[in-house]
């Protein structure tokens, strides 16, 4: 008689029927990917940065390097060109020689310095570390004087 007065046990939970599941995770990963690719699209096209492209300026000298944060530092002197062929290893292509003062090995990527060779000139660039020169410049502007 006890056993008719208890009441019948429900479960709360309820399975899911076996194919369920994968259709809402298919649906949860459908739903992200169409978010995540309209606010890509929406950010790509609000955005107002533009990539700049350096224009040459036709009144700038030849010899003009284009970064000039790297020119801090200049010299005047002199430039003579080194005798490579006496030396198994010469830092520099060009030395600037300088009155009462220290020479300076001079090398550039950007300044053809056989331009200013025998000239008095003032020499504006990036100083390097040398192995045998005292001072090491890596050219970026010439300046006769």
């Amino acid at each position: 008689m006890e056993e008719a007065a208890r009441p019948k046990e429900t479960t709360v939970v309820k399975r899911f029927a076996s194919g369920s599941k994968f259709s809402t995770l298919l649906v949860v990963v459908v739903i992200a990917v169409l978010l995540g690719s309209a606010s890509g699209f929406f950010l790509a096209s609000k955005s107002t940065s533009k990539i700049a492209v350096p224009i040459a300026d036709k009144n700038a000298p030849k010899t003009a390097a284009t970064d000039e944060s790297r020119c801090r530092d200049f010299a005047d002197g002199t430039i003579v060109a080194k005798d490579t062929k006496k030396v198994d290893y010469s830092e520099g292509t060009h030395t600037l020689q300088r009155e009462k003062a220290q020479p300076v090995a001079l090398t550039s990527s950007v300044v053809d310095l056989s331009e200013y060779e025998n000239k008095n000139v003032k020499v504006f660039g990036e100083t390097q570390k040398a192995l045998k020169e005292g001072w090491l410049m890596d050219v970026c502007r010439v300046e006769a004087i």
